[in-house]
């Protein structure tokens, strides 16, 4: 099942320029949102299967933002070496951020990009080479060609707004060299009552 609504990453990493370090949208401590190091806290709500109608609280910590010079590194890696190939790049990378379910200290991202919205907002990306368990890896279940995690993040000036949460993803170029981002399984979750901590 492709993820549509995740297309824009497609933007983000096609269009490299589009993170302006300059952003100026303002929120309620007087900082850019942009500005770093930044935590949210939202609640994750299950769409379908077995997490349907199940939620469960969640902190973002973003504490930097991925460079023009690395998205196009990202973008080569994964045309000519796939997603396993983009894996080890992440593998090499520092995290610029963190997704921790309420109680557990949870993952680290890899890759953090943001464009400024209409409403004075910033609309962000977050990418990981997801964690796998041992049991996993080793019975070769189908999930392991689903090597990442993407949370968005849709925010207006005070750094209120929704989002989602896809823990289980490929990313891929297609034969139209088009990039692809397919969901295992069940739906992702939607991020509601999203909110600026610090």
């Amino acid at each position: 099942m492709r993820f549509n609504h995740l297309r824009v990453i497609t933007v983000l990493l096609v269009l490299a320029g589009c993170l302006p370090f300059n952003a100026f949208a303002q929120n309620g401590d007087s900082k850019p949102l942009s500005d770093l190091p930044r935590q949210f806290a939202a609640t994750a709500v299950g769409q379908g299967g077995v997490t349907a109608g199940k939620s469960f609280g969640a902190n973002v910590y973003i504490t930097g933002w991925t460079t023009n010079q690395q998205v196009k590194d990202y973008i080569s890696t994964l045309k000519e070496k796939g997603p396993d190939g983009l894996v080890r790049a992440m593998e090499k990378t520092d995290d610029v951020g963190r997704l921790s379910p309420t109680g557990f200290v949870g993952s680290g991202f890899r890759f953090a990009r943001y464009r400024p919205t209409a409403n004075g907002g910033l609309h962000i990306v977050m990418v990981t080479n997801r964690p796998m368990s041992f049991g996993e890896v080793y019975r070769g279940n189908r999930s392991t060609d689903y090597q990442f995690g993407i949370v968005v993040l849709n925010v207006d000036k005070d750094g209120k707004g929704t989002g989602t949460l896809a823990p289980v993803c490929k990313i891929k170029f297609n034969k139209k060299n088009e990039l692809e981002i397919e969901n295992f399984g069940q739906k992702p979750f939607r991020l509601v009552n999203v909110y600026l901590q610090k």
